[in-house]
């Protein structure tokens, strides 16, 4: 898997895959800091619409971007470890809405890197080796089942449809976190 061969929507569509899946992790931060996440899950919708084909101007883009640059949380502001996470998570996203504004922009790597390493920090904390956890082995399930669509022939918007679900992966984020949905 080379991601940086991937065209811009690919590693867009990537990177927005990887924000999904993890949406958790930054809806439970704010569900325990009594912060509100649907902001946040707006503007990860308008990447899935633009992303569809669906998205008619880019200028209420920068708008999102400006909006999200505020909503992401600062580590020194909190004491829950939560709060790294919920960070990675927004970082990721804002990345997704730069590469819209900015097609010379292509982070998938740098976005895969950052949730593996959070990952594999994680399972560190817990003294699980990555080649006996299932959770480090559903992250690189999906990331491969996600490059395996972004490459294939699909057309855009049928791939996004297949996309979205795939990435929620059941409700689960890469690190485990599950929330019913509300």
């Amino acid at each position: 898997m080379v991601l940086s061969q991937l065209n811009q929507w690919q590693q867009l569509a990537f990177c927005s895959a990887l924000c999904e899946r993890n949406f958790p992790n930054y809806q439970l931060f704010c569900e325990l800091e009594g912060l509100d996440a649907q902001p946040s899950r707006k503007i990860l919708n308008k990447v899935w619409e633009y992303l569809r084909g669906q998205l008619k101007s880019l200028k209420n883009m920068e708008k999102q971007l400006e909006q999200l640059t505020d909503l992401i949380p600062n580590p020194d502001e909190y004491e829950q470890y939560g709060v790294y996470p919920a960070m990675d998570t927004l970082l990721a996203l804002q990345s997704s809405v730069q590469a819209i504004l900015d097609s010379s922009i292509g982070d998938a790597e740098n976005i895969q890197s950052l949730f593996q390493s959070r990952l594999s920090e994680v399972l560190e904390m817990q003294n699980i080796e990555k080649s006996e956890s299932e959770l480090w082995q559903r992250q690189l399930d999906l990331e491969a089942q996600v490059y395996e669509l972004i490459t294939s022939k699909t057309s855009h918007a049928d791939m996004v449809k297949t996309l979205i679900p795939m990435s929620q992966d059941g409700g689960v984020s890469s690190l485990g976190i599950c929330l019913e949905d509300e």
